[in-house]
């Protein structure tokens, strides 16, 4: 049986702490049910440096997208209980855990710093409004005092940013008239107004983190190859921070240098995603691991 403490105790030195920006330290989480409350995880802990790419990695109901959620603020408050620290770094270099800040003022916080992309665009685009209409609303939330015809032009240079074509035509569609991969990327795009300027795309704003969970689970294998892609496209161009949440190890190796694995509520290893993919010590990940290179048709060549 793995030590919860072992890999996953935060650890903070003063070169470290420098780059970081975003710190969970002993996060617990419970759902409550009636009386009773299930325990989804137990005492994680990580720390994120500005600018790196992290993978989170685990069979279904391991606890990995409710621990981002968790983080996102995007939990219940009446159904859930949590306990330990979810720290943000702060513009003066101070840190704010998340867990001060009422209940109604989290998500707040977090968007301006977090873009969370979910796991079916479906989900995040309204079938019933064309695609202008609720991007444009999303814009001006995030944009107040923008005009209609500054909102159009900021839309238009969007999509040429995210290398979404189309133009007007795309703007005017439904989102059933778009395929899987094309909804998702605007829907990235829709998430990621809160870290951009009216009428520009800001490279030099850091600090920002995308959050991923599963984006690619409902999409054929071509359209797939192609969000994962955008997304690391994203990444390069804004200098952004990656979360990205999945049990396909092939898609986290490829996007991720460092990867965590969960198990039953629990991150059992942590590091680069090399040395995990291919020196891990736990036999869980070696296990997962295993399965992969299999469904590749690859060896698992050194793996013990």
């Amino acid at each position: 049986m793995t030590d919860r403490t072992t890999d996953n105790t935060a650890i903070i030195d003063a070169t470290t702490a420098r780059n970081e920006i975003l710190r969970v330290e002993n996060l617990s989480l419970w759902i409550k049910k009636g009386a009773d409350e299930i325990q989804i995880l137990h005492n994680a802990s990580f720390s994120i440096k500005d600018g790196e790419r992290w993978g989170i990695a685990g069979e279904s109901g391991a606890g990995k997208s409710m621990m981002m959620h968790t983080v996102a603020a995007l939990l219940p408050n009446g159904s859930t209980r949590t306990e330990g620290a979810i720290l943000y770094r702060l513009k003066d270099g101070s840190w704010q855990n998340l867990f001060d800040i009422p209940y109604a003022k989290r998500h707040e916080f977090v968007s301006k710093r977090v873009a969370f992309i979910f796991q079916d665009s479906i989900h995040a685009l309204n079938p019933n409004e064309r695609i202008r209409k609720q991007w444009a609303a999303t814009a001006k939330l995030h944009h107040p005092g923008i005009t209609d015809e500054e909102c159009e032009e900021h839309l238009l240079e969007r999509m040429d940013t995210f290398a979404i074509p189309g133009g007007m035509g795309t703007l005017g569609s439904y989102p059933h008239q778009l395929s899987g991969g094309m909804r998702q990327r605007i829907a990235i795009a829709m998430a990621l107004e809160s870290q951009s300027k009216a009428g520009a795309y800001e490279p030099s704003v850091r600090n920002g983190i995308i959050v991923a969970d599963e984006p690619t689970t409902s999409l054929d294998s071509i359209s797939q190859r192609s969000v994962v892609d955008y997304i690391e496209y994203i990444c390069d161009k804004g200098g952004k921070t990656l979360l990205y949440v999945s049990h396909n190890l092939g898609i986290l190796q490829h996007l991720c240098d460092n990867l965590m694995v969960m198990k039953d509520g629990v991150i059992i290893e942590q590091g680069r995603a090399d040395d995990l993919f291919f020196r891990a010590r736990e036999s869980y990940t070696k296990a997962i691991v295993r399965e992969t290179l299999n469904v590749m048709g690859k060896t698992s060549g050194g793996m013990s």
